[in-house]
């Protein structure tokens, strides 16, 4: 029988599962998008016609423009008399700031809206369509049902300094992972650790592979949060473990787990690899 403590745990479990999910239904979800195309020196052309170096979806004006791409700055030329805006004001020629601090330069027409994407020195325009097929399409996740024994409590253990730890990205481009120190937790009866990143105010954050990567879970790699208490205890709930955007579209630039982050083990929690969209 399962207990009152339990019932409330479960429900909560499924409470933020149905979030994620509604999340990845928004209209500018990972689901949304289109196309990822990285950018050399030079100009390429921008629009829907299969010609064109920056291929844009069908409801978009077949020749939108140009893009010049020299010394890491990206320039639009707007070419089409579709109205198209850029951060919400009718655009022309302007150049594109890219997503290094946060807010790159939304290019919109219609219900597209692209950008300049950064990734591991390299610059691409990202692509997204509100009205992506892939939205509607989606089944939901899957996931393994809830656990509690997959909630264990582990310890942070700080490094002397952030520790810049060397990785790669699921489209091959370095990156490096910025980890505040390890946490050492205890799961199926062995001593395990994890390097950890800033996941925001009280958060961690974490990128991990363990041994059912590849069969019930997705292959490259899952995501985890988890709570940092004031004693740098740490709250690790494998049952919020969740699919990085890559498993959704092959538009995605997710990073790859460190070495350190593949665990022996296997996780019978969390999301397991996404069901097959029929669009």
């Amino acid at each position: 029988m399962i207990g009152q403590v339990d019932v409330a745990y479960i429900a909560e479990i499924e409470a933020w599962r149905q979030a994620r999910e509604e999340a990845l239904r928004a209209p500018d979800s990972w689901l949304a998008l289109t196309g990822l195309f990285f950018l050399t020196e030079g100009t390429v052309t921008v629009g829907s016609a299969a010609e064109c170096d920056v291929q844009l979806p069908p409801s978009a004006p077949a020749h939108l423009g140009t893009l010049a791409f020299r010394n890491g700055q990206a320039t639009l030329h707007v070419t089409t008399e579709t109205p198209v805006f850029a951060d919400g004001a009718r655009a022309g020629t302007l150049a594109l700031t890219d997503n290094r601090g946060g807010a790159p330069t939304l290019v919109t027409v219609g219900s597209v809206t692209f950008f300049i994407h950064h990734v591991g020195g390299h610059f691409a325009v990202r692509v997204r369509d509100s009205q992506n097929p892939a939205i509607a399409a989606f089944p939901g996740c899957d996931w393994f049902p809830v656990k509690p024994e997959y909630r264990v409590v582990g310890r942070l253990v700080r490094h002397a300094s952030m520790l810049e730890v060397p990785i790669r990205t699921v489209v091959n481009t370095p990156m490096t992972y910025p980890s505040v120190g390890w946490v050492e937790f205890t799961l199926h009866d062995r001593s395990l650790r994890l390097l950890a990143r800033e996941g925001g105010a009280g958060q961690l954050g974490f990128v991990l592979r363990d041994a059912t990567a590849g069969q019930e879970t997705y292959a490259q790699a899952r995501f985890l949060g988890a709570e940092l208490l004031a004693d740098d205890t740490v709250v690790l709930d494998f049952n919020k473990a969740y699919n990085p955007p890559c498993a959704f579209t092959p538009y995605a630039t997710c990073p790859l787990p460190p070495p350190e982050n593949i665990l022996p083990v296997r996780i019978e929690a969390g999301e397991r690899t996404p069901r097959a969209v029929q669009l």
